[in-house]
């Protein structure tokens, strides 16, 4: 028996062998070929304002000062709506730097509009993480025949083909576990090297707001300005990375891009037109702000651009730009830190920082806006964030307000909520809404994926960076930092429009018994120190909601538990088998906090 595991073990490890990585290679490796110039052509890009602006931009930088523009793209339709725009206006080039491009109706959609592009003569380039890889090899062997003027590239392959299939990951875990482990994380679309769009939305149906069972609030900033300078620099230092593969590269995919014949034929299916017609009509208009009002433009005055590089992935403390700039502003904060993040998981540094920065201004508030277990998109996450979550609010103080899947004020976080409701009815057969005992819950489930903060009311960030370890050590990150009143403001209050009882659940210290209550601290203390076994089901901290007529109030007033009731850990979550799944993985998977 033991014997014929180690032949396994042998031949597993000579089959991964046989799965090389393939290295970057010029251009003249193709058996196509893409211009180096743009070509003629009678189409023109239509007229911007955020080119004007781009333009004023620099001009103010040439004249000493340092406003630059920018707009906060909060809907996932006006994200959406922005993006095809900036594409329309371009004039020179446009490039996308991603973690996830799924093939759907969304990022088919946005792939015709570049492939118009491309035919007027604007250069593309596309860069994916190879974690999600952009179709199966067919699909990614059109992509790669669109257009000349186009090119696509996969960031840190596992194999030499882009199907690895389950046994794959199983060996890139097993013989690969470093770079498996470490991703490209950023987030860019850049238009002209002038305008760009940072934060943390990928492409995909569910970034902006085109599935009826569940999207993600998410958040990106537009800029317009010398700060896309540096924007330009990031993206083409991962792109011109030895780690970057041009897809044809990928041996399926070069076999299906050979088999291909014909001319190029749009991705965006006939039957899914209708999703994006508003769009597709809004999108010529120069001044976006005048059509919709959610799309309002800044003068900000100071915007800084702050990005990892692949140095990081090789340990080189040069490559980790973002973390410390994030220290840094953390360091000389005094007042308050009003943030919102998907997870609630944070390095041993940064919960002394905060606690140092509490001991130091006793009055120093921090307020986070994350998900609750019903809106969670990973339960793994989830478990550990809640394993801990003693130590987060009473230790290190973090006021705490987890999303409920279904906010009151979801009407204003979804474009056209009413028109998924009534698709997600005509999907399940029903005729008549009335019929619908809550339709509130008969939309998408809503999860929060943004990431961004406030500090002291005047500096701001929207990025890609999720404030957890493996943003800060494993992954790349980027975001932009905008020291301007007026827009640090108005992202403060869309987070704490977020933690409002309508929107949020408030995590608070749970109702005490004499006796039992200290017991159970002591015995839920050494519990919750395990790696593993973690078993002790009560916990510190609980979930509450407002009572009817009663007024809000922090969770560490002593009048709180008056006014709230007390709506236990896991509220609205749907199924006991995803609270069965949280509490395993908060048992048995502690150790696993460093990589989450």
């Amino acid at each position: 028996m033991r014997g014929g595991l180690i032949y396994l073990l042998v031949g597993t490890a000579v089959l991964s062998g046989c799965s090389s990585i393939p290295e970057r290679e010029l251009e003249n490796a193709f058996r196509y070929l893409r211009l180096k110039r743009n070509e003629i052509h009678e189409i023109k890009p239509i007229p911007s304002e955020y080119q004007e602006l781009a333009s004023k931009a620099w001009k103010n930088r040439e004249q000493g000062g340092t406003a630059e523009y920018v707009s906060i793209l909060e809907l996932g339709d006006d994200a959406l709506l922005a993006r095809i725009h900036l594409i329309r206006a371009a004039e020179e080039s446009i490039d996308i730097q991603t973690y996830i491009w799924k093939d759907d109706p969304c990022s088919r959609f946005v792939f015709d509009e570049l492939v118009k592009a491309a035919e007027r003569g604007v250069l593309v380039r596309i860069l994916c993480d190879a974690m999600n890889m952009p179709g199966d090899p067919y699909q990614m062997a059109r992509m790669a025949q669109a257009h000349r003027n186009l090119e696509i590239a996969v960031y840190k392959p596992l194999a030499d083909v882009s199907e690895v299939g389950k046994i794959g990951l199983w060996k890139g875990l097993l013989f690969k576990t470093k770079r498996m482990n470490r991703r490209m994380h950023n987030k860019l679309m850049l238009v002209d090297g002038r305008i760009g769009i940072a934060g943390g939305r990928n492409y995909e149906d569910r970034y902006y707001d085109r599935n009826i069972d569940f999207l993600f609030r998410d958040r990106d900033v537009l800029v317009a300005g010398p700060a896309v300078i540096d924007m330009v620099e990031s993206f083409d230092r991962f792109w011109q990375d030895q780690e970057a593969v041009f897809i044809t590269q990928l041996e399926d995919v070069q076999v299906a891009f050979n088999q291909l014949n014909g001319g190029y034929k749009p991705f965006l299916n006939p039957e899914n037109k209708w999703m994006f017609a508003e769009i597709d009509e809004q999108a010529n208009a120069r001044s976006l702000s005048n059509v919709r009002k959610s799309l309002q433009v800044y003068e900000a005055d100071s915007v800084q651009f702050i990005y990892d590089t692949p140095a990081k992935f090789s340990g080189d403390q040069e490559g980790n730009q973002f973390d410390e700039w994030f220290e840094h502003l953390i360091e000389e904060s005094q007042e308050r830190l009003v943030y919102q993040t998907p997870y609630l998981i944070y390095s041993r540094d940064v919960r002394r920082e905060l606690k140092r920065k509490r001991k130091k201004y006793p009055n120093y508030r921090v307020i986070a806006s994350s998900n609750g277990l019903a809106s969670a998109d990973h339960v793994h996450v989830y478990a550990l964030s809640f394993k801990h979550r003693k130590e987060l609010y009473k230790k290190t103080g973090i006021d705490i307000y987890e999303s409920k899947p279904f906010p009151g004020d979801q009407a204003e976080y979804v474009y056209n909520l009413s028109g998924l409701v009534d698709q997600a009815i005509r999907n399940a057969g029903i005729t008549n809404r009335a019929d619908i005992a809550e339709i509130d819950r008969a939309g998408p489930t809503l999860c929060i994926h943004a990431k961004s903060f406030v500090i002291d009311g005047k500096v701001a960030l929207i990025g890609s960076h999720n404030f957890d370890p493996r943003s800060a050590k494993l992954n790349t990150e980027c975001g932009v930092f905008i020291q301007d009143e007026e827009v640090a403001a108005e992202l403060e209050r869309l987070i704490l429009n977020a933690c409002e009882p309508q929107n949020a659940w408030t995590v608070s210290k749970g109702p005490k018994t004499p006796g039992i209550s200290h017991f159970s601290g002591v015995v839920g203390g050494i519990s919750t120190a395990l790696p593993v076994f973690d078993i002790w089901p009560y916990r510190y901290t609980t979930n509450y909601e407002l009572k009817d007529g009663y007024e809000p109030l922090e969770p560490r007033n002593l009048n709180f538990q008056q006014n709230y009731v007390d709506v236990g850990y896991f509220p609205e979550v749907p199924d006991s088998s995803t609270v069965i799944q949280a509490r395993l993985m908060k048992g048995f998977l502690g150790w696993a906090r460093p990589f989450m």
